[in-house]
Parts: C-alpha cells; sequence; structure tokens
C-alpha cells in the first residue's frame, strides 16, 4: 500500500534529451572556442600596446600640502596643489 503508482512519472522512466558527443561536435566546439578565446586575446592586446603613460613627480611642489595633512587637526584647512606639463605628443582619441 506504500508503494509509488506504477507510472513513468513515479517511476522516473520519463524520456531526456542526451547530448551526443562525437568526436566532431567535440572538436569543433573545442576550437571555435579555442579560436574565440584568441581573438579576444588579441584585441586586448593590440588596445593595451596603444596606451601611453605619463609620468609627473609632483612631491616636490606639493610638499606644502602634504606637510600640512600630516597634522590630523589640520584636516578642514584647504590646500591646493596644480602642476603644469606638456606633452609630447598628441593623444588619439
Amino acid at each position: 500500500s506504500r508503494c509509488p503508482d506504477n507510472s513513468a512519472f513515479k517511476q522516473q522512466r520519463l524520456p531526456a534529451w542526451k547530448p551526443q558527443l562525437t568526436i566532431a561536435t567535440v572538436l569543433s566546439s573545442f576550437f571555435l572556442t579555442g579560436a574565440f578565446c584568441l581573438s579576444v586575446g588579441v584585441c586586448l592586446i593590440l588596445s593595451a600596446n596603444s596606451v601611453r603613460d605619463i609620468q609627473i613627480d609632483y612631491s616636490d611642489s606639493c610638499s606644502d600640502c602634504s606637510k600640512l595633512r600630516e597634522n590630523s587637526s589640520n584636516w578642514n584647512k584647504e590646500c591646493h596643489c596644480s602642476v603644469n606639463f606638456t606633452l609630447k605628443e598628441d593623444i588619439l582619441v
């Protein structure tokens, strides 16, 4: 009396889709994934190579502000530091 009904649902005999893994489908998906990752990597490398950086040392010109901030009681005092610089080459957008 405590046995479940003898149906396909209760006995878990329902048909289900199972992937048919063949050598052709596995290799094609592997190579397509590899080609996608390779193309994304090439795009990232090319965009990273076009980045230009500039380094400006402002520790000497802004030393007054850093000395002012060493004391925590000066938290509300304003201090402005600006450094003028020129670029040697144009930045391409």
